[in-house]
């Protein structure tokens, strides 16, 4: 795996290599856009730890590299100061995954993992300030004179298998505990987790969970 780090900052540019210290994979660090950019282009699939500094241009930096190269980036971008309205606006433009630059090495390789199953890896906080703006939109959606058919709920479009899935998606679970309960395997798992994103039109975990909740929401409203 070609994982890229860049930060401005050569200490935590430093330690986030350093957490990779004894594997296997290509790591390079980046302090320059242009040796940044310059790298991506000649790769085919780039796993890139994305520092995000305070100053004043930085997002926009960012979101120039993430806009040009989306569709060969997996991107962890990683913050001193993470903000959900932050976290959106990336998430937004194809990032994977948001986090405080901080995150314990176990997490951290976690997350990796987590973006490279093809998910979303956001924290708590963040997941829960989506839920909130979506409940928000609902009731916005949902007001007087305007109803919502229960028969016509988003369960109802999936299997009884892939009710059951889903339903542990919305406690949490990942891919292995989830064959573990049911014991199937996790690429049966998989399987059924694109069937459900197909019917659903959802990309990934993260709307996936968001789009069950507002079903909840609805049924029981």
């Amino acid at each position: 795996m070609n994982i890229f780090v860049f930060s401005n900052n050569p200490e935590i540019r430093q330690r986030i290599t350093d957490e990779f210290s004894g594997s296997k994979n290509n790591i390079q660090s980046f302090s320059s856009f242009a040796d940044l950019k310059s790298a991506i282009e000649k790769e085919a699939i780039v796993f890139l730890l994305y520092h995000l500094g305070l100053r004043q241009n930085d997002e926009a930096d960012f979101m120039s590299i993430q806009t040009n190269f989306k569709q060969k980036l997996n991107t962890l971008v990683l913050t001193n100061t993470p903000n959900p309205e932050q976290g959106v606006r990336l998430l937004n433009i194809n990032v994977r995954g948001y986090a405080n630059t901080y995150l314990e090495h176990d997490k951290l390789m976690m997350a990796l993992s987590v973006i490279e199953q093809g998910e979303i890896w956001a924290g708590a906080s963040l997941i829960q300030y989506m839920l909130t703006n979506s409940a928000a939109k609902d009731n916005f959606e949902e007001s007087p004179g305007i109803s919502s058919n229960v028969e016509n709920s988003v369960f109802h479009q999936l299997t009884a298998r892939e009710q059951e899935i889903a339903q542990k998606i919305l406690t949490g679970l990942q891919n292995k505990l989830i064959a573990d309960e049911l014991s199937i395997t996790e690429r049966t798992v998989k399987a059924h987790l694109s069937a459900i994103y197909k019917k659903l039109e959802v990309r990934n975990r993260l709307e996936l969970t968001i789009k069950l909740q507002q079903a909840n929401r609805r049924t029981l409203s």
